[in-house]
């Protein structure tokens, strides 16, 4: 995380290109409803001229999750008042994870959940309070508003928060004036929330109002291209004897009759990069995304034999998805932790997603936007390759692949 100093790049503008998808702005509360929105804690309604009131008890913490659809690049706005002061705020690049690592007694399907990801907070107690960016359930503040920004807030009555999100810089402005920027890629992907968190509060119940939440949805930005054109396997060569068909945008995977090993793989080269796909595992075994990648078939038997680093992808839960393997080498490049909220970022059963970034010796990988590794790899040896999918042994129901993106980096 790097804090950027306002004094110098004030007027420093955005200039990421727009990528080709990128919206107006979209109501998340259309005619007036909270249609997509989940209550995850505390009371919350809209009432027919668009407000939205949460309600909680003191030292309860309230969540309305928006959860049907998740956003990487994007600006918000809202509106906030507090009828009382209180504290509140808007979660972006958000996850509702089980809190790790698991207490005594609990399994990860009963234990308690908790939000992850950047807010930006609302804090009607004290004067600097509204604006900070932080991390929710992680290292706290990243960056504080300035004064300037904060002497345009009116207590008890409507204000309005724009946020902009772009790549790793996020940005947020009280009433238009830039209250404070920050450098994080710790999230880069996930869901928009609303909070109302009245800790220490005098009275037993608390309330916040939020109007007019939007969004202008940018995507992924970037020149990414496709590596799969949602119809056929040009493009791609197939090694081993696993079974690999593209069917309506999306590359299914199952095991051929010896159940064994087999690749999916580009015929296109690639040194630096990010790449990223949508993956949605229907069975047992083992799968990854493999990069600087080489396959040789074994002389006696034809068996592909890999060498590469793969992005781990399998079904267990806490499980080793996003970290890096190298295969018939080093193997695991950093021991896979399952006490991390990281080995719970993989949602079982659904369509997720994994991004890959190297930049030399630089691996950095996220899963469903949710940074799990981030490595200056000092032994690594191969710089250049393939993409693959990987069926593993076992894997007999197999995976689906689609969404196959690539970003090349100078």
């Amino acid at each position: 995380m790097k804090q950027l100093h306002l004094g110098i790049i004030a007027g420093m503008i955005v200039t990421a290109s727009l990528n080709a998808f990128a919206q107006d702005w979209q109501s998340l509360t259309p005619g007036n409803s909270l249609d997509g929105w989940r209550v995850l804690g505390g009371e919350w309604r809209i009432t027919e001229d668009g407000v939205i009131v949460g309600k909680a008890a003191k030292d309860a913490n309230g969540w309305l999750l928006y959860e049907k659809s998740m956003f990487a690049d994007c600006e918000i706005t809202f509106d906030f008042r507090t009828p009382v002061p209180t504290n509140g705020g808007l979660q972006l690049r958000s996850h509702w994870l089980p809190r790790m690592p698991l207490q005594e007694g609990e399994t990860i399907e009963n234990a308690t959940r908790q939000m992850h990801g950047y807010q930006v907070n609302v804090e009607t107690r004290r004067r600097l309070g509204t604006g900070i960016i932080m991390e929710e359930n992680g290292r706290g503040y990243l960056a504080e508003p300035a004064a300037d920004a904060v002497k345009t807030l009116k207590q008890r009555d409507w204000n309005t928060v724009r946020v902009v999100a772009r790549g790793n810089l996020i940005e947020v402005y009280l009433h238009d004036v830039l209250a404070c920027r920050v450098e994080d890629e710790a999230f880069i992907n996930g869901y928009v929330a609303l909070q109302l968190n009245p800790y220490q509060a005098k009275e037993e119940f608390n309330e916040i109002e939020y109007r007019n939440v939007r969004v202008k949805d940018y995507g992924h930005e970037g020149n990414w291209r496709a590596l799969f054109d949602g119809a056929t396997l040009n493009g791609w060569k197939q090694w081993g004897e696993e079974d690999w068909q593209a069917q309506e945008g999306v590359i299914w995977g199952k095991s051929g009759p010896k159940k064994s090993e087999g690749y999916l793989a580009t015929e296109e080269i690639f040194k630096d990069f990010r790449v990223r796909g949508g993956f949605k595992v229907t069975g047992d075994g083992n799968y990854g995304l493999f990069y600087h990648s080489t396959i040789t078939p074994r002389a006696e038997d034809g068996y592909p034999v890999i060498a590469g680093l793969q992005g781990e992808v399998e079904p267990g839960y806490p499980g080793s998805t996003g970290w890096v393997y190298e295969s018939y080498q080093r193997g695991w490049l950093v021991e896979p932790d399952h006490n991390t909220m990281q080995s719970t970022a993989l949602r079982v059963g659904e369509w997720n997603e994994i991004e890959i970034r190297t930049k030399g010796n630089h691996v950095t990988t996220w899963v469903n936007g949710i940074r799990v590794l981030d490595l200056e790899d000092s032994g690594q040896k191969l710089f250049e390759g393939s993409f693959a999918l990987q069926l593993h042994t076992g894997g007999a129901d197999g995976i689906g692949w689609k969404d196959l993106y690539v970003l090349q980096t100078p």
